[in-house]
């Protein structure tokens, strides 16, 4: 790490927590929660330093939670990390739980509240009104079972392997196998994954059952009529249910008929009779699949070099965080990708599942606009404020694909290549609206619908997949494997309703892209200036710094989707 990088990770030091107290569980803080509940609050500085605290504690706390988690995910096989997890989630958060919601009471009943400034704490204000809402201590032994069971999720599908010609394969290592020109190779491949995740549908299919009567119980006991309005309220969603509804009818609208014309081009450029699900991610042309990388650190490399290309303040930023990654995929460890932070360092870590594949490019570019979005906001003092609504934290993300997109040289030199990946990666955009639609439509289904069996829930995933299909033919498949696809689509099972956040996300950085192309310098300045806000302010005020609609509607998608289509020139 150099010099000039280091200034982004400088440390925060501690004022509340003794510097040397090492967090290793509950004991640890406790003693500091304690003393914040009993600190009297005399005036609006106290309450404004007692904030700072509080945050500080919290800071300490989720860092050594976060760091507990990511030890699991890289390690679902390792009982004692997995152990290490589990005490977290039935010891630590439970009582954080309960603090936190004493100590929401204590802020929101102090006489000085009234007198802070609402630019500065209008949105916290909102954030601990609804927290309070919705505090019930009946639903902490709930959400410690729910915590359980996404954990359950996760080794579940960690452990999944295929032994494909002769050597024993990870999920997404077997993805590279549906890149492949040799069509009968893909078919084995996909059907050999397919079947290997259907002799898991009936464990899943429980897992899910009692996901959902936890969930039940969890809104009844808040005397809301279903868990999709506990969600809603929880995510301080500034747009209801039947909002996301009309964005379904949207996408219907405008972005399917592209992607089945994309579909439908690219049946006929490989003169197939039908397009079956190992069809979609090879090459049309029948070209070898694109190989940008054999070494993940090949791939963090490649990624640095593009973002400083892209922008040296991004370039600087992604190299300083470099040591804080896991890239490579491996037997047991988590499927796909994300980023957490590390709240008292500020720093992000980024897990990836990487194979050598263009995807992968595009994931570590999506996760890196998320690091940027913990670097950005780490100046900020209060914890709440250090992570923004999430339809903007996928703005942050996704926006990086799409400028990244534009500088492949790291990766490819032959310039065919580039724009291939390119094209690759704007079809996928396409695609990527109708998946949310489904996925987001079922959710809403799955909620509204108490008391269903697997086979109505299936049903109407079926009836989904109808609706927003690109054209794909999945007579050739396994039977059972469209029935159940949703079950590879974690967010339904451990995150419910943080789904609808990517489409809204990519019609805002669809829009970024836009301005990116006519004035570069104007688009990422205002993208870093809306970045550096946090989740200090609503998603549609993010939108609006960062020069963007906080809009759904069939006409702005509709635009979105000419531009795509217009650059792939279909």
């Amino acid at each position: 790490m150099t010099t000039k990088n280091a200034e982004w990770l400088s440390p925060f030091e501690r004022s509340f927590v003794d510097t040397d107290q090492k967090i290793t569980g509950w004991d640890d803080i406790a003693p500091y929660f304690e003393k914040l509940e009993n600190t009297s609050l005399e005036s609006e500085a106290d309450l404004k330093a007692w904030l700072t605290d509080w945050s500080e504690v919290l800071s300490a706390a989720h860092e050594y939670v976060s760091q507990r988690y990511i030890e699991m995910t890289c390690h679902t096989d390792d009982e004692k990390k997995k152990e290490a997890y589990l005490v977290c989630v039935r010891e630590l958060e439970p009582k954080l739980s309960e603090f936190d919601d004493r100590l929401n009471r204590k802020y929101y009943d102090s006489k000085f509240r009234d007198g802070l400034d609402r630019s500065e704490y209008g949105q916290l204000n909102r954030m601990i009104a609804t927290s309070i809402e919705l505090f019930d201590e009946k639903n902490i032994p709930i959400q410690v079972k729910l915590q359980e069971l996404s954990q359950k999720y996760q080794e579940l599908m960690g452990a999944m392997t295929v032994m494909f010609d002769g050597e024993e394969k990870t999920m997404p290592q077997m993805s590279i196998y549906l890149r492949e020109p040799e069509r009968d190779l893909r078919r084995r491949a996909f059907t050999a994954t397919a079947e290997r995740r259907l002799e898991e549908k009936d464990k899943l299919d429980e897992l899910f059952d009692n996901m959902l009567k936890h969930r039940a119980d969890f809104a009844e006991n808040l005397g809301l009529e279903n868990y999709r309005d506990y969600c809603f309220k929880s995510k301080l969603r500034d747009y209801t249910p039947d909002d996301c509804l009309k964005f379904h009818e949207a996408i219907e609208k405008t972005a399917v008929p592209l992607a089945r014309k994309i579909s439908d081009q690219r049946l006929a450029k490989m003169g197939i009779d039908k397009l079956c699900p190992w069809d979609t991610e090879c090459d049309e042309e029948g070209r070898p699949p694109l190989k940008p990388f054999e070494k993940v650190e090949e791939l963090a490399q490649g990624v640095t070099d593009i973002f400083m290309s892209v922008d040296s303040r991004l370039g600087e930023r992604f190299d300083s965080i470099r040591f804080s990654m896991d890239l490579q995929s491996r037997k047991g460890k988590a499927p796909g990708g994300y980023q957490a932070t590390l709240e008292e360092a500020r720093i992000p870590f980024i897990f990836t599942n990487a194979v050598g594949s263009h995807s992968d490019v595009n994931t570590l570019l999506h996760e890196g606009g998320h690091a940027f979005h913990t670097l950005q906001s780490r100046g900020l003092p209060l914890i709440w404020y250090r992570h923004s609504a999430m339809e903007f934290a996928e703005v942050a993300s996704m926006t990086q694909e799409l400028m990244g997109g534009d500088q492949l040289e790291p990766f490819y030199s032959d310039p065919e290549d580039r724009i291939r990946a390119r094209r690759e990666h704007l079809k996928g955009v396409v695609g990527l609206f109708g998946w949310v639609a489904r996925v987001d439509a079922f959710q809403h289904w799955i909620y509204t619908n108490p008391g269903h069996d697997k086979d109505l829930r299936n049903k109407e995933w079926l009836k989904l997949a109808r609706r927003f299909s690109a054209g794909v033919d999945w007579s050739g498949a396994p039977a059972g494997a469209l029935d159940y696809l949703w079950q590879r689509q974690l967010h339904i099972f451990e995150l419910p309703f943080y789904y609808v956040e990517y489409a809204i996300a990519q019609l805002g950085a669809l829009q970024i892209y836009r301005e990116y192309r006519q004035d570069k310098g104007k688009a990422i300045d205002n993208y870093l200036k809306a970045l550096s806000l946090g989740g200090s302010v609503p998603a549609p005020q993010l939108f609006e710094t960062a020069g963007i609609k906080f809009d759904f509607s069939a006409n702005l998608l509709g635009e979105l989707m000419e531009m795509v289509e217009q650059e792939l020139a279909l």
